[in-house]
């Protein structure tokens, strides 16, 4: 296939999937202000429906495409499992750092002392720190590197 057949596909099937989010959302809008508050939930559902199927979508396509390009092109491939690599050491150091401590609190929540909840959490919230600091540290690097290449 042509690049410029790929791009047009692309952008026809990005199109396509913002059209049906807009769709989407107007409907929930329309539907939940003529409700009564007990109905709430059951509009509420379908969007969120909706919201799982673009996530899938998103995971779906996210690991589809860059092993389609590795298949094309398998010197990127190294490059791509180095950056899944050090993504996996910063899942790991997150887990490594994740307290199962139970949570105290005035509500009767089984997921506040379960250890399991608690340390995948804690991972994840330990793990998004991590990423920060990385994109910060990143955008600092390439913004100094900048004004010495000038």
């Amino acid at each position: 296939m042509s690049n410029n057949l790929v791009n047009k596909l692309v952008k026809i099937f990005s199109w396509g999937i913002m059209g049906a989010s807009v769709i989407v959302a107007l409907l929930y809008f329309f539907r939940i202000s003529s409700s009564e508050k007990v109905e709430h939930m059951d509009i509420a559902s379908s969007y969120l429906i909706w919201a799982y199927a673009l996530i899938g979508l998103a995971a779906l396509l996210s690991v589809l495409f860059p092993l389609i390009q590795s298949i094309f092109n398998p010197k990127n491939a190294v490059k791509a499992l180095i950056g899944l690599a050090g993504l996996g050491l910063i899942f790991l150091i997150g887990y490594l750092m994740a307290d199962a401590t139970p949570i105290a609190s005035a509500v009767n929540n089984p997921d506040l002392a379960n250890p399991s909840v608690l340390i995948f959490a804690d991972t994840a919230v330990i793990a998004t720190y991590i990423l920060f600091g990385v994109a910060l540290l990143a955008l600092v690097f390439t913004g100094i590197k900048g004004l010495v290449n000038r």
